[in-house]
């Protein structure tokens, strides 16, 4: 077990490093094939400088050729997606379970596209409507396969796919409500999307769980920056991450501790 959890942690570090390009370049539609740079001095980045979280700690945080600081959202990105990699393999993956091998591969993509949505959010003050189409594709395939190969037989309006559309559908036209009669000032278009995705993700009976845990979760850490730094109340907070973790967590906790869940559920 152990040794399965370090190849997710170390396979994370590296997605985590790639997501890191996404980001950055997303903004500029940049190409993501060419090789890294530094964005002061633009000197390319030698392998032995690109080695995820151990070069920025050798590094000291700075730039082999110019000494500037490299942001903290390296490293921080390399380990938050280590680690949650390593969970989804604690909690989801079996080598002899078929479905915990589609189930996986399925989180594995889905958290990496979280991340890169949930980072840009709080870097630009929007969600990239590309990165929610490749979600909601991305989540579509997955719930269509599993239908098809773990699900046959089971009533249609009981399946993964079913409960999944429809709980597309009902957080999606709450976030709708939430926008349109706020003008766009409570939330955003991209966040209708995003709670389309989420309901998608987590199907129609967790989906209230999974807003209450997502609006909570806003709510403290908006209060947190109200009280401990300059923000104040017309600062715009971005609420896609607290949507994504809301997500995830409800994934994980959905495994791990299912019990607590019930209350939401019946």
């Amino acid at each position: 077990m152990f040794f399965s959890l370090a190849y997710f942690f170390v396979f994370g570090l590296i997605i985590g490093s790639f997501l890191n390009v996404l980001i950055i370049r997303l903004r500029d539609a940049e190409t993501i094939l060419g090789r890294s740079f530094c964005r002061s001095c633009k000197h390319q980045i030698r392998w032995y400088d690109n080695i995820p979280l151990v070069s920025f700690i050798l590094l000291r945080g700075t730039c082999r050729d110019c000494e500037e600081k490299i942001s903290w959202q390296y490293p921080v990105i390399e380990a938050v997606t280590g680690i949650l990699f390593a969970l989804i393999g604690y909690f989801f993956f079996s080598w002899s379970d078929p479905r915990a091998i589609l189930e996986t591969v399925w989180l594995l993509g889905l958290v990496s596209i979280l991340i890169t949505l949930s980072v840009y959010d709080i870097r630009h003050l929007e969600i990239p409507v590309s990165l929610l189409i490749i979600g909601v594709v991305w989540t579509f395939l997955f719930l269509c396969i599993h239908l098809f190969f773990f699900e046959y037989g089971l009533p249609l309006w009981w399946t993964r796919l079913a409960l999944g559309v429809f709980g597309g559908l009902v957080v999606g036209f709450f976030f709708f409500c939430l926008v349109w009669f706020s003008k766009e000032t409570w939330m955003g278009w991209g966040d209708v999307w995003l709670g389309m995705l989420a309901g998608l993700v987590v199907g129609l009976r967790l989906s209230f769980f999974m807003l209450t845990l997502s609006f909570v979760l806003g709510a403290v850490i908006g209060i947190t920056l109200l009280v401990f730094s300059k923000k104040s109340l017309k600062t715009q907070i971005p609420f896609g991450p607290f949507l994504a973790l809301g997500i995830l967590l409800t994934l994980v906790l959905s495994q791990a501790v299912p019990d607590m869940l019930r209350f939401f559920l019946y």
